[in-house]
């Protein structure tokens, strides 16, 4: 199974309304409400959604207090090759 994580920066004081909206919707697995550089961490199920960035523009953008978004795919695991 293949993840992606968004990561949110939200209106002041917003993170855990952001958090509990995004974690109701359709093939997000968890939205955990933080502090620091984002105020939220969402990981999407890419089986449920095959294209994760259709899924920003359509269910997560349209949200209010949502000022930006950074979507970090899972890498395919790297072969190591020995000298």
């Amino acid at each position: 199974m293949s993840v992606s994580y968004l990561l949110l920066t939200c209106a002041i004081h917003k993170n855990i309304e952001v958090a509990n909206t995004v974690q109701k919707l359709s093939g997000v697995k968890e939205a955990v409400p933080v502090h620091g550089a984002y105020d939220c961490i969402v990981k999407v199920d890419k089986s449920v959604h095959s294209d994760v960035d259709q899924f920003v523009l359509s269910s997560i953008r349209p949200l209010d207090n949502i000022r930006s978004i950074i979507t970090l795919h899972e890498a395919p695991p790297m072969i190591v090759r020995s000298k």
